[in-house]
C-alpha cells in the first residue's frame, strides 16, 4: 500500500510507529503520525509557525495520553482515525496531480480527519489548509521561469489542461469529473445553508464517531457532544467548510447541502448551475 509513498513519508511512518510504543498506545493514532511526520521533516513547521515538536509532546501529556512504553518489537496497527488520514493523504495527492505521496500530503490528511487530536493540535499552532494547498500547487509560469526552455513550457501547459482551478487552486481535472459524477448518480436536492456545528455521538470505549442521536439514549456507552463536528469538506474539491458569522469567511461558512454530504458554493456555480461543465472542451480552465 506504500509503494506511492517516498522515502521521507515511508520514513514518518515507521517513526509514528516508534512513537506510539512509546505511548504505550495498541494503535498508531493520529498524533502518534503527526509526531513521526515532525520527526523526519523540519519542513512542515512552516505551517505551524507556533509550536515545536517539544511543545507537541508536552500538549499530549497534558491529554493524559503517555501510559508505559511497549516494546518495539511488538506490531501495532494504524488506528480506524489513522487509516483514513492516509486514505485522505491519498486523495489531496490526487486532487493536486501529484503521483507520489509525501509527508505533506500526510500533513494535508491529518487535517483533514476532523475532531481527531491530531487536527486539533495542528489548528491550534497555525494551520491551515487552504495555504498548505496554495503552496503545494504547481504552478506553470512559476515552473517556466525557474527552469526555462521548450520542454518545461510544454510540461507547463501540460500541466493546465490536466488540471482545473478552484478557489485558487489547480485541481486533478478527472478526480472532479469523478467527484461531479458520483454527486449526480442521485437524484439529491441541493439547499444553500450556513454549516453549523453538528451534534454528534462518540462510543466512550473506542471514541468512534457517529452521527446517530439515538445512541445516546445508551449513556453507560455512547456520549452525545453538542456541535462536536465542526467541520466538514466540499465533496468535490475538499474545500473546507466551518461555522463563522464573520463574512470574511463567508466562502468556508456557506454552502450547498444535500443533507449529508456538502458542496462549496464555487464547485455548485462551476458544475450544477448551467449547462454540464464538463461536456464542453474545458477551454475556460486551460
Amino acid at each position: 500500500m506504500f509503494e506511492r509513498y517516498t522515502e521521507k513519508a515511508r520514513r514518518a511512518i515507521f517513526f509514528s510507529r516508534y512513537e506510539a510504543s512509546q505511548f504505550g498506545s495498541s494503535y498508531i493514532e493520529t498524533e502518534h503520525l503527526l509526531l513521526g511526520l515532525l520527526r523526519e521533516n523540519n519542513f512542515l513547521y512552516h505551517w505551524i509557525p507556533k509550536t515545536n515538536l517539544e511543545t507537541i509532546r508536552k500538549r499530549l501529556d497534558e491529554h493524559g495520553t503517555r501510559q508505559p512504553s511497549t516494546s518495539i518489537s511488538v506490531d501495532l496497527p494504524l488506528s480506524n482515525a489513522s487509516k483514513r488520514v492516509l486514505k485522505f493523504a491519498a486523495d489531496e495527492a490526487d486532487a493536486l496531480s501529484h503521483k507520489h505521496i509525501g509527508t505533506e500530503h500526510l500533513f494535508l490528511g491529518l487535517l483533514d480527519e476532523s475532531g481527531s487530536l491530531a487536527d486539533k493540535l495542528l489548528r491550534e499552532a497555525g494551520a491551515n489548509p487552504e495555504r498548505v494547498r496554495l503552496d503545494l500547487t504547481g504552478s506553470p509560469e512559476r515552473a517556466e521561469q525557474s527552469h526555462g526552455g521548450l520542454f518545461q513550457g510544454r510540461l507547463s501547459r501540460s500541466f493546465a489542461l490536466s488540471t482545473l482551478e478552484i478557489h485558487g487552486i489547480r485541481r486533478n481535472a478527472e478526480r472532479v469529473r469523478e467527484a461531479v459524477q458520483r454527486c449526480r448518480a442521485c437524484n439529491w436536492h441541493w439547499e444553500k445553508h450556513r454549516f453549523t456545528n453538528i451534534d454528534i455521538v462518540i462510543a466512550k470505549q473506542t471514541g468512534k464517531v457517529s452521527f446517530d442521536l439515538t445512541l445516546a439514549a445508551d449513556s453507560a456507552n455512547f456520549e452525545l457532544v453538542k456541535g462536536g463536528w465542526k467541520k466538514d469538506h466540499c465533496f468535490i474539491c475538499r474545500w473546507e467548510l466551518f461555522e463563522s458569522q464573520d463574512e470574511a469567511d463567508a466562502a468556508h461558512s456557506t454552502g450547498y447541502t444535500n443533507g449529508h454530504d456538502w458542496v462549496c458554493t464555487e464547485c455548485y456555480e462551476k458544475f450544477w448551475q448551467g449547462p454540464d461543465f464538463f461536456s464542453s472542451a474545458y477551454s475556460d480552465i486551460t
